[in-house]
């Protein structure tokens, strides 16, 4: 029985990469030449991966994109670059791939990382809070991609991961606009499947999608209040790892962290009855929502 599960699973593995990666392997990445662009990179997931690829590589270039100062000092004879900017702001966005592009060259890996939740139920929440929010955590990723998309597809090279969350799948209550956000990320991820390939024509363009439950970061502190096994606080440095290995993998993929995602995700399929019971859960989490961000009341734009 348990040679028979680990068959299936191994096959499942194996058609996952493939059809993710639509059956076409890449071999042409150099890490000494790939560009990585990593929003919300001056701290948490993305100073990791940016950390990481470093050790790994200390010539790729890494681009941090962050409205606050990077928290990390770069290694001496790295390639980092800095560029504060606020991508609730879509004019900004426009400006600063357009410097990058100028200043560093075309960036072949992009890391939407950067989100931010301001914990309020759909009642209490501003205006603000809520078209900041999408603005930051759906707008600006798919605005970043038809930036830096285009010179990936004509040269058929290039990887976007996107970070998303188990509130895709299972979305708590106080949270309805982070949440509504990461189910959007995931219907980016698969519409863009299909688009490179079949629109496109850029089959090696890879894309990975993250699912994660709560990592210790700035934007979640507290505790779960519930089994470490189903709603682990993940460490940092966990998580990242897994992001890094997946680039130089050459490969897209998506991400289950912990690994009992996979089968949440599954269960979505379900009877709503036993679903809602899962979801029910979520209400006794511990978890300050309430990130690091504030919102100026005069301009509806983040503040330091």
């Amino acid at each position: 029985l348990l040679a028979a599960l680990s068959v299936t699973l191994s096959l499942n593995d194996y058609l996952n990469d493939g059809f993710a990666n639509n059956w076409v392997r890449a071999s042409d990445w150099d890490w000494n030449s790939e560009i990585v662009v990593i929003t919300g990179g001056s701290s948490g997931i993305g100073e990791h991966v940016a950390r990481q690829l470093l050790a790994k590589n200390i010539q790729t270039t890494i681009v941090i994109l962050d409205y606050v100062p990077m928290t990390w000092a770069a290694p001496a004879k790295s390639k980092v670059h800095y560029y504060q900017v606020d991508l609730s702001n879509s004019s900004n966005i426009s400006t600063i791939t357009q410097r990058i592009r100028d200043e560093v060259g075309h960036p072949t890996v992009l890391v939407n990382n950067a989100g931010l939740s301001r914990g309020f139920t759909v009642m209490d929440g501003s205006y603000m809070d809520v078209e900041v929010t999408i603005r930051t955590n759906l707008v600006a990723p798919f605005l970043l991609i038809k930036e830096f998309i285009p010179q990936m597809v004509s040269r058929n090279h290039g990887h976007i991961v996107n970070i998303s969350s188990m509130s895709a799948l299972i979305p708590p209550a106080r949270v309805a606009d982070y949440a509504a956000t990461k189910a959007g990320l995931v219907a980016l991820h698969e519409a863009l499947q299909l688009e490179l390939k079949d629109v496109h024509g850029a089959p090696k363009v890879r894309l990975s999608l993250a699912i994660l439950s709560f990592v210790r970061t700035p934007l979640f502190k507290g505790e779960t209040h519930q089994s470490n096994f189903l709603f682990p606080l993940m460490h940092v440095e966990t998580v990242a790892d897994s992001i890094v290995d997946t680039l130089y993998s050459g490969l897209g993929r998506t991400i289950y962290l912990p690994g009992i995602m996979r089968y949440v995700a599954i269960l979505k399929g379900g009877p709503d009855w036993f679903f809602r019971i899962i979801r029910n859960g979520s209400n006794n989490l511990g978890v300050d929502f309430k990130g690091r961000q504030r919102i100026d009341p005069k301009t509806g734009r983040l503040g330091q």
